[in-house]
């Protein structure tokens, strides 16, 4: 069922209980009105057919009087338990009824047969507190019954114009409200499979409208940065895997048709020292992916991480701070920086370490003859080798160290010579923002 038809239908269900307890809420005042009025007028006339009767312990007398014929028409007059005087031409039933109400001899009010109400008062004599005979008088309340009806049909009428009435009112609104949500769905959906950039753009949130627009772009921007985090991912994995794997199947291939062993022995250990790499690149590519879906904040001591490297000189240049980042992500995103630099040296690797407030560093330098100036920022590019470099690995070493740093809030830059430098870079922990 849509949100729009559950909303209508609550709104009527609302409606119509609301408007259900106006009826009944009316329609007992006015019963309660009608009945007031039915009391009122019984009264005044067991009062006026009281004072038209002489009560002694003789008996009771009806004297005459100038209302006498329309007392007449309503009244009973009992001496004891007998009637001396009832209506002329009087139901049988109404009859009966007046009579076992008066020969009670107790003052009280009832609905008698043929919408005749009854109402019976005590007479008593003059010093006696015994009640001589009684007194009951009747009044119709078939009209007043007859607009209470109608009353009550009129409101039932008009419940349901209203009912009606707010129906069309609710979906009307409804449809309004709700049809600018339906067309930023389906505009959504559009954009999600065709165009991720597009967006709303409708501003700040301030209604509800403007807030499931925020919300969506919100929404199509995280959807956007994930296809293109698995693009970037798929294309490096790609450029990765493409060299090794076909250095594998060179050696492989050289192998069979060599027939010493020795030759053999070395082709297998270079195709064990491809998959190592290869398993080195797959390990770091799904690092990368993992910190990216979840940069969650860590901390790194540099310093320790560097003195794990084997065969390099460490130096520490003043205090450090820890850095912020992951330790695995880290020592993945040095590895190719040392590999680099051992790669190019002549002799010697050095790892200098620095920092001040806001930055933590380690260069990696080596004593070779540096980076080409023709490369610059090409450098960090997949697949990209400077000159004299062979074919064996897939030129993402410097790529994936980049990559690996950023997705820790840090970097690789090139550093200063002379010889080859590169410097991780991280934020440190509890650093001041920058202004």
């Amino acid at each position: 069922m849509k949100v729009q038809t559950r909303l209508l239908l609550v709104s009527l269900l609302t409606l119509a209980i609301a408007l259900g307890a106006l009826l009944v809420i009316g329609n007992l005042l006015l019963a309660s009105g009608v009945r007031s009025q039915a009391s009122s007028v019984l009264r005044a006339r067991a009062d006026a057919q009281v004072a038209s009767l002489s009560v002694t312990p003789a008996g009771i007398r009806v004297r005459e009087s100038s209302n006498e014929e329309v007392l007449d028409r309503t009244s009973w007059v009992l001496d004891e338990d007998r009637v001396i005087e009832r209506p002329a031409g009087i139901a049988p039933a109404v009859d009966r009824a007046a009579a076992a109400l008066g020969r009670a001899r107790r003052e009280a009010e009832r609905d008698g047969p043929a919408d005749v109400r009854l109402r019976a008062v005590p007479l008593r004599a003059p010093g006696s507190r015994r009640a001589a005979g009684a007194v009951v008088v009747g009044y119709s309340v078939e009209s007043l019954e007859h607009v209470q009806h109608l009353v009550l049909l009129g409101s039932l009428v008009l419940a349901a114009l209203v009912l009606a009435g707010g129906g069309l009112a609710i979906h009307s609104a409804l449809d309004g409200a709700l049809r600018p949500v339906a067309q930023m769905t389906a505009r959504a959906e559009d954009w999600s499979a065709h165009d991720l950039d597009r967006r709303f753009g409708l501003g700040a949130p301030r209604d509800e409208l403007t807030g499931l627009a925020a919300t969506l772009d919100g929404l199509l921007s995280r959807i956007a940065a994930s296809r293109r985090h698995e693009q970037r991912f798929a294309s490096e994995v790609a450029h990765e895997l493409r060299t090794p794997l076909a250095a594998l199947r060179a050696r492989a291939e050289l192998a069979l048709r060599r027939r010493g062993t020795a030759d053999k022995d070395d082709a297998l250990q270079a195709v064990v020292d491809d998959t190592a790499r290869i398993d080195r690149a797959i390990d770091a590519l799904l690092a990368v992916a993992r910190r990216e879906l979840d940069p969650t904040t860590g901390s790194v001591d540099l310093a320790a991480l560097a003195g794990q490297v084997d065969g390099a000189q460490v130096i520490v240049r003043g205090p450090l701070r820890p850095a912020e980042g992951d330790v695995d992500v880290v020592r993945r995103a040095l590895a190719p920086l040392v590999e680099n630099a051992r790669r190019h040296a002549r002799s010697d690797v050095v790892l200098e370490l620095s920092g001040d407030d806001r930055l933590v560093r380690l260069a990696v330098r080596d004593d070779g003859p540096g980076l080409d100036p023709a490369l610059g920022e090409r450098a960090f590019d997949p697949g990209v080798r400077g000159p004299g470099e062979n074919g064996d690995g897939a030129g993402l070493g410097l790529s994936l160290a980049r990559r690996l740093a950023r997705s820790c809030g840090g970097d690789v830059v090139v550093g200063p010579g002379p010889g080859g430098c590169f410097v991780l870079q991280l934020p440190a922990v509890g650093r001041q923002p920058i202004r």
